[in-house]
């Protein structure tokens, strides 16, 4: 979970009870929290100087320490701190004085949902005002490089409001023949205009501010300082500057086209950030290297050490600022001409070090790492230092996929890493090839020994309603145990089980060991739906069918506690297949969901085919929906088809307030994600409190 989502809270009270059941409700609303307790001044004071807080919450008088003396102790530190007031009777002249001091809101004590309901609300109000200032930082910060462009232009430029001068840069100064910009403030444009074209000129400005001229360029004679004459073809557009409403005149300098076009083709290969190549040129370039007759040489794949943890610290304009810096020093380190730095990816990367060889790449890795750790990086005054890792992969004529070389860098990098940062990391294609298939073999026999010795461990993760159905939702997840008893990761095992043909099987583990625990929760009192994912494999399996009858048989329970998922693809592939198995399943009572749904683009022809209860759309429409209207749109549009079909819809990957707000407003039925909880042995969420 990102640091900016969860809510750093200081309770402040004479008690420690009342910051618990805080936090505890705030946790039940799906809310991380991590809360402090102040008793009085000193302890306000101290905290404040500990890190950053989100909010202070207090009762309205803890022995001398009244709210407005808390207020007054945030207000001189000049932080956006929002106080939340805790009152235990209802008392209008007390509320009012409290608000007129500064205080966000006042709740009474015996309003629990509504203190909830409140500090959620100001903790998004908090993140709202921290991202407008990160954007007005980046609109200032866009504002000066555009007023250096300008400055530095040698294209004539210059602003005018109402007829009058009240800007141009020295290009547009010494095409006219003036020194500095006081001598033309307030000078009427006209005066640049010969008086033989006075008539032309006011034809055409009446006409532009009116809409109603079919060009907004103008050919005429201007007029210098010194009286003489020139042809100029004058650009007009709207504008503003400096907050004010204007027309942008440029002249072209017609003798700098040629340089013009070359700098238009500098900016498609460059990135506009940092100014290294962007990826398309990098991958062109790549693309006419691998593979080439006796051209040989290195790629790097580099990217600075814990840069999520660093933008979260310096925000966006600052760290923007580092990989600017970045970008420069790898560059300055490239050993030959040909050599060029491309950003690959937001904090990615790339080097092609042409015929450059394994002893020349390492002595260049090292020299890098070297210069990015001695680095100071200053950000707006603030100094910073870094340290990266490397992947390098060789190419050469006898290797022909760029992207199995992308791989190869890629793979490097992530050893690299795990290294713990600061190292590079040479991929050796017969040695890592090898390893490859000896841990695919490991994880083979592992699999075998799962299976036979129960070596799995199941974890739930809630599957939480919008609309306040208490139902218990579970997803089902897998994690395999290692001969220490640590858990190996699906991604890690299943490509392995697939490859062996051995997926059916831990298929059948699953829902076996689900099965089970359907039946101590239903000995338990509970009523719990579990959601499972089933395989390909499994959908093959004529036997699945008869087999699940004679499970839920066995442990006497019914399948409509069972919902199995089915991946979107796999069912796309297997039209013919899928019918009769859902057509099966729901004889059984089971219901059906569609798992990464809404990414392939026959995704609405699907539903033709399968008569689902559930369309789990894919974690890649979820994540940054709420700053994608992309994807909002067809999240929308998915929900929309949803409930005109009565299907469910689930959101999965929910990991902020923003993405949840966003997902209320268009419509999900369901979401599961670590926001609510991560998932866990224990199914101990509180449905009641969603």
């Amino acid at each position: 979970m990102k640091t900016e989502e969860i809510l750093r809270l200081i309770v402040i009270d004479d008690s420690s009870n009342h910051a618990e059941t805080v936090s505890s409700m705030l946790r039940n609303a799906g809310q991380a929290v991590r809360t402090e307790r102040a008793e009085d001044d000193e302890d306000l004071r101290e905290l404040l100087t500990q890190q950053a807080w989100d909010m202070v919450l207090t009762k309205a008088n803890i022995g001398h320490l009244t709210a407005i003396d808390v207020m007054h102790i945030i207000a001189q530190t000049e932080l956006d701190i929002p106080v939340i007031v805790l009152l235990d009777s209802l008392d209008d002249g007390a509320i009012s004085s409290i608000l007129e001091a500064g205080a966000r809101d006042v709740v009474m004590l015996e309003h629990p949902l509504r203190l909830v309901h409140t500090l959620m609300r100001e903790f998004g109000d908090v993140l709202k005002r921290r991202r407008h200032r990160d954007c007005e930082t980046l609109l200032q910060e866009a504002n000066r490089r555009a007023q250096v462009l300008v400055d530095s232009s040698r294209d004539a430029i210059a602003y005018v409001h109402e007829g009058m001068y009240i800007y141009a840069n020295d290009s547009y100064l010494q095409m006219f023949g003036y020194s500095t910009l006081e001598e033309i403030e307030g000078m009427p444009l006209m005066d640049m205009v010969s008086p033989a074209d006075h008539g032309k000129f006011k034809e055409f400005l009446r006409g532009y501010l009116r809409g109603r001229t079919s060009s907004d360029s103008l050919e005429i004679h201007g007029n210098k300082a010194d009286g003489s004459e020139f042809m100029i073809t004058m650009d007009f557009s709207a504008a503003s500057y400096e907050g004010e409403s204007c027309i942008q005149i440029i002249i072209r300098d017609q003798s700098v086209n040629q340089e013009l076009a070359a700098k238009l083709d500098t900016l498609t290969k460059h990135d506009l950030l940092t100014g290294a190549y962007n990826r398309h040129y990098f991958m062109t370039m790549l693309q006419n290297l691998v593979g080439q007759s006796g051209v040989h040489g290195t790629l790097f794949y580099i990217s600075p050490d814990d840069f999520k943890s660093l933008r979260e610290r310096l925000g966006i304009a600052g760290s923007d600022l580092v990989l600017t810096d970045f970008a420069s020093l790898l560059t300055q380190h490239l050993p030959g001409e040909g050599d060029l730095v491309a950003r690959f990816d937001s904090d990615v990367f790339t080097l092609i070090l042409q015929g450059v060889d394994e002893a020349g790449a390492e002595a260049t890795a090292q020299q890098i790492l070297k210069a990015i750790a001695d680095n100071i990086f200053d950000v707006n005054g603030q100094t910073v230092t870094l340290t990266s890792s490397i992947g390098i992969a060789l190419y050469h004529e006898d290797l022909h996929d760029v992207h199995e070389l992308l791989q190869r860098a890629e793979k490097a990098y992530r050893k690299a890493t795990a290294d713990g940062g600061n190292h590079y990391y040479l991929y050796n294609p017969l040695k890592e090839g090898m390893a490859e298939r000896e841990q695919a073999s490991l994880r083979v026999k592992q699999l075998k020994t799962a299976l036979r010795d129960n070596r799995f461990q199941l974890l739930f993760q809630p599957v939480v309603s919008l609309h306040g159905d208490p139902m218990e939702n579970y997803e089902v997840l897998l994690r395999m145990l290692d001969d220490e008893g640590k858990q190996i990761l699906p991604s890690e095992f299943m490509p392995a089980a697939e490859q062996a043909g051995l997926m059916g099987g831990v298929d059948r583990w699953v829902l076996a060991h689900t099965v089970k625990a359907l039946v101590e929760r239903r000995r338990a009192g509970r009523h719990t739906n579990f959601f499972v994912k089933i395989s390909g494999e499994s959908v093959h399996d004529e036997k699945l069918l008869p087999w699940l009858r004679d499970l839920l048989k066995a442990g006497k329970v019914e399948g409509n506690y069972l919902t199995l998922e089915l991946n979107e693809a796999v069912a796309s592939s297997n039209l013919k297949l899928i019918k009769p198995l859902i057509e099966g399943l729901h004889q059984l009572r089971i219901k059906v969901g569609l798992d990464h749904f809404g990414l392939a683009p026959n995704y609405t022809n699907l539903l033709r085919y399968a008569n689902v209860d559930y369309l789990k759309i894919d974690g890649n429409l979820i994540r940054n929906i709420a700053q994608s209207q992309e994807n909002q749109d067809r999240v929308r549009e998915i929900t929309a088809m949803a409930q005109q079909a009565s299907k469910k819809t689930i959101a999965e990957f929910v990991e902020d307030a923003n993405t949840l707000s966003t997902l209320w407003s268009c419509g999900l039925d369901y979401i599961q994600g670590y926001f609510l909880q991560e998932p866990g042995t224990e199914m101990n969420y509180d449905f009641t409190a969603s």
